[in-house]
């Protein structure tokens, strides 16, 4: 586990005009996990893949810990073993997705979003596929750490739209890459260092919908000394206020300084180890 200490909220909202929430949020505090998933699929099918993707992901990480379920050595061998746990995990979420869809004709197209981070040590690493975010506030700079698979994104890469104009473009829904799809899919994984003052911030495209970076910013800038699930509330709903036109949601994860023991409780660690 982390070198620190973290701490963990999670907000979704149905936002202003769709009649459900999609959205899937969950933090697991003692696994160093978040993750945010954003369903499609019509009828309750993207609800379900959301909540799949979310749950079989942290559920094979505890397993995995636990030596429940043990990683194959022909696994991504050139991978670290942090890396190897939450992409294997991704991994059966997506086939769990996708046989589940094969399963009825009702649940035929759903899919899902994922952006997911693991805490180890004094890294994070990232699984993500779709236009769910991971964006990273460090010393008063807003950094989106994951990469769209959007085709707005594939246009804003070959020069096609500006960012701004990808942002507001009515492609900007369509996904390149998404869970649940196919039986085997690519995930990005992603690995950077973090330090106690560091927020991280997942988020649906409902969030950054209604929500600027340059709003996003100006928020955490504010609200460093709010309490976090105070924080994460106002993020959803000032996006809500201004946007409200999808479901919204918001993990924010903050990286603090390792809790200072005193001496009395040094000594009843070592007392109850031994």
């Amino acid at each position: 586990m982390s070198s620190f200490d973290i701490e963990f909220v999670s907000v979704t909202d149905i936002g202003k005009i769709r009649e459900k929430n999609e959205d899937s949020v969950l933090v697991v505090s003692e696994l160093g996990l978040g993750v945010v998933a954003d369903g499609m699929g019509g009828h309750s099918a993207g609800e379900i893949a959301s909540n799949i993707a979310v749950n079989v992901l942290a559920e094979t990480i505890r397993k995995i810990n636990n030596h429940q379920l043990k990683i194959p050595d022909t696994f991504l061998p050139s991978v670290d073993e942090t890396g190897r746990k939450i992409l294997m995990a991704a991994n059966l979420a997506n086939a769990a997705i996708y046989s589940t869809a094969q399963s009825s004709s009702v649940y035929r197209m759903m899919g899902t979003t994922m952006t997911g981070v693991l805490f180890d040590k004094d890294f994070a690493t990232t699984v993500h596929v779709g236009d769910s975010r991971l964006y990273l506030f460090r010393n008063d700079h807003l950094v989106q750490i994951t990469t769209d698979h959007s085709l707005a994104t594939e246009h804003v890469r070959r020069g096609l739209l500006t960012r701004s104009e990808a942002d507001h473009s009515k492609i900007q829904n369509v996904l390149t890459r998404a869970m649940g799809i196919k039986k085997n899919i690519e995930f990005d994984l992603l690995k950077f260092p973090v330090k106690p003052g560091d927020v991280l911030l997942l988020c649906s495209d409902g969030l950054y919908k209604g929500l600027s970076e340059e709003n996003m910013k100006d928020i955490l800038h504010a609200g460093q000394k709010t309490p976090l699930v105070k924080l994460c509330k106002q993020l959803v709903r000032q996006s809500n206020e201004k946007d409200g036109q999808d479901n919204i949601s918001a993990v924010l994860i903050k990286i603090l300084p390792p809790k200072k023991t005193s001496f009395r409780q040094r000594l009843r660690r070592i007392f109850f180890r031994s």
